[in-house]
């Protein structure tokens, strides 16, 4: 966001920056008001980092509100994904002769278009942020897992180029667990599959099983990590800032 940028230039001071950020995220929630008295949408737009960051499979309503699904709120969430304030990625069931035949429209997650304003949703507290949080925070300090938040980086890029958005789950055999890749681009007839890690892991293996699953359709693997960039015959390591790169 420009004022943010200007702030961060004028006077590098966090605290001020974020609360130019939580008044642009005020007038989004403003906007929702209007277009959904109950608060509903709020609600969902807001509970986007903290959905993303249980590492969860999909998006759910019943986290928002405890309560079952109803069909107005679908509406309501064509009415957040209308707004163009977040970024649907919707799971692929199969990839096989498209991405976006094999579209689950039901299962999908939800990022932020703007990965700032994400900052400042997962930081939020009525008081403002203090700035050694946000020193923190980009030094990498943080005792926590932020590769949610690297996603949302990731999405905000693919989508900036006019990019849909998907991702695959399958479960693991023999096991409770699954297999998840992060991101699904299309190049001509193939697939680019991408998986996200915020750490400098080398181990891949759930783009080992896609590259293996879907061996006839896979262009070239990727993983974006904190990583230099590297490669052999069967990956490709990008640094998170050449996400852009990746399918052009």
């Amino acid at each position: 966001m420009p004022q943010a940028v200007d702030a961060y230039l004028e006077k590098k001071n966090f605290q001020e920056i974020d609360r130019i950020k939580r008044g642009i995220v005020d007038l989004y929630e403003e906007d929702f008001f209007k277009i959904d008295p109950s608060g509903r949408i709020s609600l969902m737009f807001e509970s986007i980092p903290a959905q993303l960051a249980r590492n969860a499979k999909r998006f759910t309503f019943y986290y928002v509100w405890k309560k079952k699904v109803r069909d107005k709120d679908y509406e309501l969430l064509a009415d957040l994904i209308n707004s163009r304030t977040v970024l649907p990625c919707y799971h692929c069931h199969d990839p096989q002769f498209s991405l976006s035949q094999g579209k689950d429209p039901d299962t999908f997650k939800l990022y932020l278009s703007d990965t700032g304003l994400f900052v400042t949703l997962l930081l939020k507290t009525k008081t403002g942020v203090d700035e050694s949080l946000y020193a923190r925070f980009l030094s990498d300090t943080l005792p926590a897992n932020l590769g949610f938040l690297y996603e949302n980086a990731v999405a905000q890029t693919f989508a900036s180029r006019g990019e849909d958005l998907y991702y695959m789950t399958w479960p693991k055999l023999d096991s409770t667990h699954s297999y998840e890749v992060d991101f699904l681009l299309s190049k001509g007839r193939n697939i680019i599959p991408i998986e996200v890690k915020s750490s400098r892991t080398v181990f891949h293996a759930s783009l080992d099983a896609f590259c293996k699953k879907y061996s006839s359709l896979v262009k070239e693997p990727y993983m974006l990590s904190q990583k230099d960039i590297s490669h052999d015959s069967s990956l490709r390591t990008y640094p998170f800032y050449l996400a852009s790169c990746i399918g052009t």
